[in-house]
């Protein structure tokens, strides 16, 4: 019986050596694959760039009440958020026509940016 609980125990420490091993490989393998999502490809990059870009613009014209074309400060009562970014308002009147269709207005401001 002794020889039956020395083998019991062995088999124990076989299994938690096993378990360790197997913990240590899912930590390992999971920091590769976290490396590999953190590096960005060249047009991942460019992708990127383009978007501060246009966040840079689009932040610019926010400075200008969308809906009538009036000159705003930062210090507005009246703002809107729309897809990440800050509108400012001259008052609450545009601040609810620009809610209520934001697309109309940004278009209109992206003619005047083209030139259009």
């Amino acid at each position: 019986m002794p020889d039956e609980a020395r083998s019991a125990e062995t088999q124990g420490g076989e299994l938690v050596r096993i378990l360790v091993l197997c913990i240590a490989i899912a930590i390992l393998a999971l920091g590769v694959f976290a490396c590999q999502q953190a590096q960005e490809t060249p047009a991942e990059q460019v992708e990127t760039q383009v978007e501060e870009a246009v966040e840079e613009v689009l932040e610019e014209t926010a400075m200008v009440d969308p809906v009538c074309g009036m000159e705003v400060t930062l210090e507005s009562e009246w703002t809107a958020e729309y897809e990440g970014v800050t509108f400012y308002f001259c008052s609450q009147d545009c601040r609810d026509k620009f809610i209520e269709e934001p697309g109309k207005y940004l278009e209109a401001i992206g003619e005047e940016i083209i030139g259009t």
